[in-house]
């Protein structure tokens, strides 16, 4: 598979009297496992959007590998929002098709934005479109809702064995430190009895 066939888009419809805009990507400096596929930014009189796709490399997944994500996606569309009308713009989820397809809404309510996670061969992508309007616009809706991915998408993969034991340790750790407890209990059983 070439790398042309790793990359995903996410395709926005701009609502009428929408024009492309230079606002900069979002800074990755701090996130190097991470490459901006796509990066798209518009506004009108009213209203700005701004979409993006980065990825980074996945041969393995998990359901906690999904929250850390879109956690992370979540804070990229607020900096952004913040960035797109110059103040503060903190959000919170306010539905969730899936664990991998979030809306989310600003406190004030004059912004809005969603995050997906999908997957290319052993490939994460994680795209977002976040968008702030003024009191007497309603684009946000119409443009949040728009938003596709579009790709050579495939099903997340597997977690591997250390990424389950791992997730088991997280989730059970009375049932990780027995099994801890018994694994040492039997290695020196076997180094006794072998003992010469």
């Amino acid at each position: 598979m070439s790398s042309a066939d790793k990359r995903v888009d996410l395709v926005v419809t701009e609502p009428a009297g929408f024009a492309s805009w230079d606002l900069a990507a979002p800074d990755l400096s701090q996130s190097p496992q991470l490459r901006l596929d796509a990066w798209h930014a518009a506004r009108s009189e009213d209203a700005t959007a701004a979409w993006a796709c980065f990825s980074g490399d996945a041969t393995q997944w998990s359901d906690d590998a999904t929250d850390l994500a879109q956690g992370k996606l979540a804070e990229i569309a607020s900096s952004t929002a913040s960035r797109a009308r110059g103040s503060a713009a903190p959000m919170h989820v306010v539905s969730t098709r899936d664990a991998r397809d979030r809306t989310l809404a600003c406190d004030d309510g004059a912004c809005a934005a969603r995050t997906l996670v999908v997957f290319t061969e052993a490939r994460a992508h994680g795209c977002f479109v976040a968008c702030t309007e003024s009191a007497r616009s309603a684009a946000c809706a119409e443009i949040v809702a728009s938003a596709r991915v579009e790709g050579a998408l495939v099903a997340e993969p597997p977690p591997g064995l250390a990424l389950r034991s791992f997730s088991f340790a997280v989730h059970h750790p009375r049932g990780a430190l027995g099994a801890i407890v018994a694994l040492v209990a039997a290695l020196a059983i076997i180094a006794i009895a072998t003992r010469k």
